[in-house]
């Protein structure tokens, strides 16, 4: 018998070259879908205060011969970048101060049906509230939203001024929070 060197035939692997690359393409998409690379960005613009002090004056039982009231209204503007693909939405708005012995006030930002009522009382807070930035604000993939907080700390001025820290932490649905720092 002779011997025959015949090689069998062989095999193409483009197929499993196709099938790994298509594992490999819907792995990323994947990946940046739920694990995106951009962010989202809180930058500040701008800074007004308006200090107010006010006295109580009464002889009843109830209110006392004079309660006094300092409130320092924080207009603070920001602009939020959304570099994400997807739409993002706020939630709450809270402004942590932090005052020079280290001791910590956490208040929200005063919503929309509640600026009415203090724009009322207190009439020069309206010039500084010309756009307002709310609660439920949906900013759109790439685009950005500016607008004005409103916040009342229960301080005199003299201890904002002299304060340790006053951090703004804005809550996303579904999203992580973003802080900025008052400078």
């Amino acid at each position: 018998m002779e011997p025959t060197f015949t090689q069998p035939e062989r095999r193409s692997y483009l197929i499993p070259i196709l099938v790994a690359l298509a594992a490999l393409v819907a792995a990323a998409l994947l990946a940046t879908h739920f694990y995106p690379a951009t962010t989202i960005d809180i930058a500040h613009i701008h800074t007004d205060l308006l200090p107010t002090h006010t006295v109580y004056k009464s002889n009843s039982i109830v209110v006392g011969a004079a309660d006094v009231s300092d409130v320092l209204f924080l207009a603070e503007t920001v602009k939020v970048t959304n570099q994400l693909r997807v739409p993002i939405s706020t939630d709450d708005v809270t402004l942590t101060f932090t005052n020079a012995a280290g001791q910590q006030l956490t208040t929200k930002a005063l919503e929309k049906d509640e600026l009415a009522n203090i724009e009322l009382s207190f009439p020069a807070l309206k010039p500084l509230m010309t756009h307002s930035l709310y609660r439920d604000t949906v900013i759109d993939p790439t685009q950005s939203a500016q607008g004005t907080l409103l916040f009342a700390l229960q301080v005199p001025r003299p201890m904002y001024d002299t304060r340790k820290s006053a951090v703004i932490k804005l809550s996303l649905y579904h999203q992580n929070p973003v802080y900025q720092t008052i400078p």
